[in-house]
């Protein structure tokens, strides 16, 4: 009797903890807990760099000879993006920053004010295989502009002067795979003075 007493125990106890831990989940619904400074969920929600990089005309494989990151503050009054307001890769659907900066860039990382932080989003130049319209202001390339010449732009909101950790680590990524896909040397990739490895 002690022992069906205490199976008794045991599964009541069990089915409380049960009921607890699903009131507890509906409770939180949709709204997981903030995440800290890297949290995987958030990550996937971004589209793979390898999508990125594949550009829907034919890549110029010989052509492209370097990569320069710089900064581009967006406007504070900019409306933060997210949920189902988020327009991913779509062509006619770029935000402001990607508007402002859509001739002069191949690749925009949002920051979590302009789109989610960590997005990367093509612009036309990328798409097209394109050259960017922008003058540098790099010593290496002041006798010129230099056509062959990847840009990414970083977007900062003006509040802050560095970078999020969503954006190093996806720009990353995004230097890695353009280095390899198109033999680009570690040495002519250009970073703004402020960036941290």
């Amino acid at each position: 009797m002690t022992a069906q007493s205490r199976q008794t125990k045991v599964l009541v106890t069990l089915l409380v903890s049960i009921i607890v831990c699903t009131i507890i989940l509906n409770m939180l619904g949709h709204n997981p807990p903030s995440a800290g400074a890297f949290c995987l969920s958030q990550y996937y929600r971004l589209v793979p760099v390898d999508k990125l990089v594949s550009s829907r005309d034919v890549m110029r494989l010989g052509y492209w000879m370097g990569i320069e990151i710089y900064f581009s503050e967006c406007k504070t009054n900019n409306r933060v993006v997210s949920g189902p307001d988020l327009r991913m890769g779509k062509s006619g659907s770029l935000c402001s920053i990607s508007k402002q900066e859509g001739n002069s860039c191949h690749f925009i990382i949002h920051n979590g004010h302009t789109g989610h932080d960590g997005q990367i989003e093509t612009t036309v130049k990328w798409n097209q295989q394109l050259p960017a319209d922008r003058s540098t202001e790099n010593i290496r390339y002041q006798n010129g502009h230099n056509v062959q010449t990847i840009y990414i732009c970083v977007a900062m909101n003006g509040q802050s002067t560095q970078p999020t950790n969503f954006q190093i680590k996806r720009a990353q990524i995004l230097i890695d795979k353009l280095c390899k896909e198109f033999n680009i040397d570690s040495e002519s990739v250009i970073y703004p003075n402020s960036w941290q490895y």
